[in-house]
């Protein structure tokens, strides 16, 4: 139980979706949670849009929307994005998006991600009927640096958080299927965090991509149109590849809608699975290899050449693909469990509140058991 009078919640920063979950005040049977498209945009009049709204914005205007910008938290240098970005300003990284009226804006990525936050931070209050002050977020385990952290720090502060921690993605997507108790029996469970982080100049990630260059083909092909060079209609399919491909972790055929693709005409076209696989068999693969690398390094550092992966806990939103559309997979060379019982885009938030209140329980059964002895 948390204490009374005081929420704690975990925000996940995410590339493509953040997220936020939390306990009130003295419960831990019924957790709030939400996700939202990483995504920040400004309307012609100043507006700032976040989430959907921001994402749908690209259809208007893809200058004036940003996502993706995780990456560069407490970061300073300069990588291939799909937006402008200033690196000599303030020494950090500021991203530049420019409305239809030619106002130009730069903005710091820690302020990016407060907008975010400030969001979620929101929804939670709204949820919980009061202020919440204390929150823990998750981070890449590549983010220990001290200046990636002070940047998320930064980003709480601006949003009114008094006390943050941080917690390792890894940790926490583990920490929500009880995989410590796994290991009691010496399992080995792995953590595959599928992130949305390699766009293309669109902002196209390589898995939706790879839908959507399927699908720009098709249109292509049957009414020869060329949407390859069509900003908005390239926005609106690529996000209708996207909801199909989370249909297809768990069904086997999905439907491709788009209401006015382009010239007033809808696509409705079918994907299935098979099909889906075999456009991204490479990412499978290379996927396959990095994971078969990291236990070998395993292996070499415990000095145990038979280490072998009883489960798998999928984490991240690009985590509803292959990997995710069973109930087991082989890795390592060995046939292994999937762990599905959460979604992978919402596992890393909701392990970070369990592991807080598992925290706050140990710390109350240690002041239980000092005034026992005292």
């Amino acid at each position: 139980m948390y204490p009374p009078g005081r929420v704690i919640i975990a925000v996940d920063l995410g590339n493509t979706n953040s997220c936020v979950a939390g306990y009130g005040s003295g419960q831990t049977q019924t957790m709030f949670q939400l996700c939202i498209p990483s995504w920040v945009a400004f309307a012609d009049d100043g507006a700032v849009l976040l989430g959907e709204d921001a994402r749908n914005h690209t259809a208007v205007n893809p200058q004036a929307a940003v996502s993706g910008f995780k990456r560069l938290l407490g970061k300073r240098v300069k990588e291939n994005l799909p937006y402008k970005i200033d690196v000599e300003k303030d020494v950090w990284p500021h991203v530049q998006l420019t409305t239809t009226d030619g106002a130009v804006r730069l903005l710091g990525v820690e302020n990016l991600t407060a907008m975010v936050v400030a969001k979620l931070k929101e929804t939670a209050e709204s949820y919980f009927g009061h202020r919440v002050e204390a929150a823990i977020f998750t981070l890449p385990l590549e983010f220990s640096d001290y200046a990636s952290r002070d940047a998320a720090f930064f980003a709480g502060r601006l949003v009114g958080f008094e006390a943050m921690s941080v917690l390792s993605e890894p940790t926490a997507a583990a920490n929500a299927y009880g995989v410590d108790e796994h290991l009691c029996d010496e399992g080995n469970v792995v953590v595959l965090h599928g992130r949305g982080e390699r766009p293309d100049a669109r902002g196209r990630r390589d898995f939706d991509r790879r839908a959507t260059d399927h699908l720009v083909g098709l249109v292509r092909n049957k009414n020869g149109t060329d949407i390859g060079n069509d900003g908005a209609a390239l926005d609106k399919l690529r996000t209708a590849c996207e909801r199909a491909k989370k249909t297809l972790s768990h069904q086997d055929h999905a439907l491709v809608t788009v209401k006015s693709l382009v010239n007033g005409v809808d696509l409705a076209e079918p994907l299935t699975r098979a099909e889906f696989e075999e456009l991204n068999h490479d990412l499978f693969l290379r996927v396959v290899e990095l994971v078969d690398k990291a236990v070998s390094q395993a292996e070499a550092y415990y000095m145990d050449s038979k280490l072998v992966i009883d489960e798998v806990v999928l984490t991240g939103g690009s985590m509803h693909e292959d990997l995710g559309n069973s109930s087991g997979t082989t890795l390592a060379g060995r046939r292994c469990s999937v762990c599905m019982r959460i979604k992978p885009d919402e596992v890393v938030t909701i392990g970070a509140v369990e592991y807080n209140k598992w925290i706050y329980s140990k710390r109350r059964s240690a002041l239980l058991a000092r005034r026992e002895l005292s």
